[in-house]
Formats: C-alpha cells, structure tokens, sequence
C-alpha cells in the first residue's frame, strides 16, 4: 500500500452521460464526476502504432486511490476515466490488490481513444 505522501496528485474520475440519438442507440453527451480524489500517476510504458494511414501513440500509466466502493463497479469501470488537469486517462481496468480493499489500482491508457 502506498503512504499518503505518495498520492500527490489531485484526480477526477468520471462516467459518461448519456442520451438517446433519433435512433434510440445511446450516445456520450458528456461525462459526470463520480468522485474527486488524491492519487499517484505512474507511467508505464509506451508505443506507436499505424493507424488508418497516421501514427498515433498510446501511454499506459498505472493511477492509485485509496478504496473507495464507488469506483469499483465490475462491469462499467472500462467506460470510466480519469481526469488530471488537462489529460485524459482511459480506464481499461480496475482492481482492489489482494482484494484487501485498500486501495484500487486503474490501469489507463492515455492517447488510445483521443480523450473520448
């Protein structure tokens, strides 16, 4: 578990909203804060990959809060992201270590879906 001192950066995560287009699929009109919290950011690593014709790079970082049972839902977390400043941190997976609900641990990927 990290100490206190290590969460030093203050972090968003959020949901998106959603509304119904004129053909009843639902569709991101936004994004909802779920819950606004003390973090550490750890980048991870890096890559570039050929997409429709254009580079495009993705980070991945590793970004630790203290357990809170409201960011742990099981199957919407992937839909999720965090916001830090201007950066925009996708979600791809959450998990409590050792289920020891301590902490949560967000793996995120910065860059992948262009901050959708």
């Amino acid at each position: 578990m990290l100490d206190a001192g290590e969460r030093d950066k203050r972090i968003t995560v959020q949901k998106p909203a959603t509304t119904t287009d004129a053909n009843g699929q639902a569709v991101i009109s936004g994004w909802t804060d779920v819950a606004t919290v003390w973090a550490s950011i750890r980048p991870i690593s890096g890559r570039e990959k050929l997409r429709a014709g254009a580079v495009g790079s993705t980070l991945t970082h590793t970004v630790c809060v203290l357990y809170q049972a409201k960011l742990m839902p099981p199957l919407t977390v992937a839909a999720w992201r965090v916001k830090y400043g201007t950066r925009i941190f996708n979600i791809v997976a959450a998990f409590s270590p050792n289920e020891a609900r301590e902490e949560i641990i967000f793996s995120c990927e910065e860059g992948s879906l262009d901050g959708q």
